[in-house]
C-alpha cells in the first residue's frame, strides 16, 4: 500500500521525496541522485517511472559525502622569496634568501635537508613587529637559524623544544621573538618537508 510521502514496507513507514528533491538537498544533479538509487545507493523504488527515494537514507548518503576530507592545495612556499632589511645604518641594507641544502650521511644513509635564512619565509611574522629595533633583532637571530629535515627517526629527539617527529623535523632557533614562535618555524619545517618531498 502507497500512501503519497511514504512507502509501506516491513515495519516502520519511509518518508520519501522525489529525484529531483533530493538533488537539491544532496546538491549534485538529479541523473546523480538516479545513478545512486540504480546501483542501490540510497533506498529508493520506482513508481509510475519516477524514482521516489527514503529521505533518511539520502541523509545517509549525503553525511557519508561530507566524511571525505577533499584535498586542499597547499600553497606552495617560494624559496626563491627575498627579504631585505637596514640591520646596521652605516652598512646599508642587506638581503637574505633562503638556501637548501640536502645531503645523505655515508656512514648511516640518513638523508638531511638543511634550510638556512628562513628569515623570508617567515616575512609575514616579522612583518608584524612594528618597532625597528625590535624587527632589526627578530632578523638578526632568524638570520642565524636553520630548519632541519630528516628521514630518519630519533628517539632522542623526543619532547625537546626545538623538533618533531622525533628529530625529523628540527630548528636551531629557540624562540626569542614573540611573534615567532617555535611552533611557527616548525610548522613552516613541515610545510618544506611536504613540498620538498614533491
Amino acid at each position: 500500500m502507497r500512501h503519497y510521502g511514504v512507502i509501506a514496507t516491513k515495519g516502520d513507514p519511509m518518508t520519501t521525496i522525489t529525484a529531483a528533491e533530493a538533488a537539491t538537498q544532496a546538491h549534485v544533479t538529479v541523473a546523480t541522485i538516479r545513478t545512486w538509487c540504480r546501483r542501490n545507493v540510497v533506498s529508493a523504488v520506482k513508481s509510475a517511472g519516477r524514482w521516489v527515494i527514503d529521505s533518511v537514507s539520502l541523509a545517509r548518503r549525503i553525511a557519508i559525502g561530507a566524511m571525505r576530507v577533499r584535498k586542499q592545495a597547499t600553497p606552495m612556499i617560494d624559496l626563491n622569496a627575498s627579504y631585505t632589511i637596514t640591520l646596521i645604518a652605516d652598512q646599508g641594507p642587506i638581503t637574505i634568501t633562503p638556501k637548501v641544502k640536502r645531503r645523505t650521511v655515508r656512514r648511516t644513509g640518513q638523508d638531511i635537508t638543511t634550510v638556512t635564512g628562513i628569515v623570508p619565509l617567515l616575512a609575514d611574522r616579522i612583518d608584524t613587529i612594528t618597532d625597528p629595533g625590535n624587527r632589526a633583532h627578530a632578523v638578526t637571530v632568524l638570520q642565524s637559524a636553520s630548519i632541519v629535515i630528516s628521514d630518519t627517526y630519533d628517539a632522542a629527539w623526543d619532547r625537546q623544544a626545538g623538533a618533531r617527529d622525533g628529530g625529523q623535523l628540527r630548528t636551531t632557533y629557540r624562540g626569542e621573538i614573540p611573534q615567532v614562535t617555535v611552533d611557527n618555524v616548525l610548522d613552516l619545517a613541515e610545510q618544506l618537508r611536504v613540498q620538498l618531498a614533491k
